[in-house]
């Protein structure tokens, strides 16, 4: 079971209900929550990324807005997700107010994060793999964006913040055999390169550590995982 489902089951997903999917990308966790079978689901992205399919679906109601502006009614809601969103959100306080408000009483919320700098990657150089993913976590990608690669350790921190109980708290890492395109790992793989790009001999060093990891895939020997961290809520 991956993150999306993790998400979803903690969510605890009555049938008829109403949820929410914060920071819902292409729709992986509003396909989780939708698999519970919920009356409706809001998917909220402050881009238009929602895979076409679930922009047809009757069940989905699709939303750009910022994630502290939800344009929801007051306790409208009885179930919400936010997953690996809180890294790039300027006042993750303000983000769990309005969760808190457009949550009926009693329902329920689920802040997750992946905590980037517990990646671990079989490769055969582990001073450089650990040179490399203390670079990929401190790395921002462009000019104003918000990056936080211990974000995931600090969801207790911000949850203790808000007016939200917390109910528990819960930690995974699931473990990704495949390094093709497309894969979480290559995903990774690939913000390492990005955050190297300054260091000519950093980046050669970065292609080979690369080129090994193909090789463990292709030989069954490659493992990669990441420390998954949720905190579920109750209003």
């Amino acid at each position: 079971m991956g993150r999306f489902e993790n998400v979803a089951n903690l969510a605890a997903i009555a049938r008829g209900s109403t949820a929410l999917d914060l920071a819902c990308g292409s729709g992986r966790t509003t396909r989780a929550l939708l698999a519970a079978g919920p009356r409706l689901v809001h998917a909220v992205d402050v881009g238009a990324a929602l895979d076409d399919d679930l922009l047809l679906d009757p069940r989905v109601r699709a939303h750009i807005a910022e994630l502290d502006s939800l344009p929801l009614e007051d306790g409208s809601v009885d179930h919400a997700v936010t997953l690996n969103a809180v890294e790039h959100l300027a006042d993750v306080g303000a983000h769990l107010h309005e969760v808190h408000r457009v949550l009926r009483p009693g329902g329920t919320a689920v802040l997750a994060h992946s905590d980037w700098d517990t990646a671990l990657f079989t490769s055969d150089d582990d001073d450089l793999t650990r040179e490399l993913l203390d670079r990929f976590v401190a790395h921002v990608p462009a000019r104003g964006a918000r990056t936080d690669g211990f974000a995931g350790r600090k969801l207790l921190r911000h949850a203790a913040a808000s007016p939200f109980t917390v109910e528990s708290v819960h930690s995974w890492a699931d473990p990704h055999r495949r390094f093709d395109e497309g894969s979480v790992a290559w995903k990774v793989a690939t913000g390492v390169l990005a955050a190297v790009g300054d260091d000519d001999e950093l980046t050669a060093r970065a292609a080979g550590w690369i080129e090994g990891l193909r090789r463990h895939a292709r030989h069954g020997t490659f493992l990669f995982a990441v420390t998954d961290v949720a905190v579920v809520l109750r209003k």
